[in-house]
């Protein structure tokens, strides 16, 4: 018979959480992490098997960064599955909806004080903070890749924050946020493009993260 135990106490799903640490920052930085917590977890929960067979990686690769990011609190155990077979199956869940980088907020009031007019300045300055230098060789080639970036998420944020379309401008404002909000992720995760230049972008600040495991 398959024994499923309870929901493991104070394991509740927060809202957002904002992550200041910087080590945790860098953590987040690898692409298959990233995955695995904004992709899949922040959505459902998962076994490491489960993410394995989305992601199309080994289990044992899956396994290590599962490790990682569990250790470090972005994600959690929410519950075990044992099988008839006496395989005891865990599933992980992000510890939240929505994760805010602690250098976002910092890059945001830089911006509102006006310190840099360069919209993509407040992103080096950022990742600056944390370590990530981008060199003279590869400025020219970062710069250009941040700036397509923001160039297709300013477009799709205005395609739906359309200010003729008074069924939406007449929501409430809360509930207008978490759309456009959502709606921003999905179409952007739905874009090639935007994920192609993605892949680039994280190959290239691959190369600047540290070689010791964070």
């Amino acid at each position: 018979m398959n024994i499923l135990s309870p929901r493991i106490k104070g394991k509740a799903i927060k809202e957002f959480v904002v992550i200041s640490n910087l080590k945790t920052i860098k953590l987040l930085l690898d692409r298959t992490r990233a995955d695995i917590v904004f992709k899949y977890l922040v959505t459902q929960e998962m076994t490491v098997k489960q993410l394995a067979d989305a992601m199309g990686k080994k289990p044992g690769t899956v396994l290590h960064h599962v490790q990682k990011l569990n250790s470090s609190g972005i994600i959690q155990l929410v519950r075990t599955h044992e099988t008839t077979r006496g395989i005891v199956e865990r599933y992980y869940r992000a510890i939240a909806r929505e994760y805010r980088l602690g250098i976002s907020e910092m890059m945001r009031s830089r911006a509102r004080a006006n310190i840099p007019k360069d919209p993509i300045a407040p992103t080096l300055a950022g990742l600056s903070t944390i370590g990530i230098v981008i060199s003279a060789v590869d400025m020219e080639h970062a710069r250009g890749l941040l700036t397509k970036l923001k160039k297709i998420e300013e477009e799709i944020e205005k395609s739906i924050n359309d200010p003729d379309n008074y069924s939406f401008q007449s929501l409430p404002p809360s509930i207008r946020t978490n759309v456009l909000k959502n709606m921003h992720q999905f179409l952007l995760s739905r874009n090639s493009e935007y994920s192609e230049i993605l892949d680039e972008w994280h190959d290239l600040l691959s190369q600047y993260l540290d070689n010791d495991e964070v």
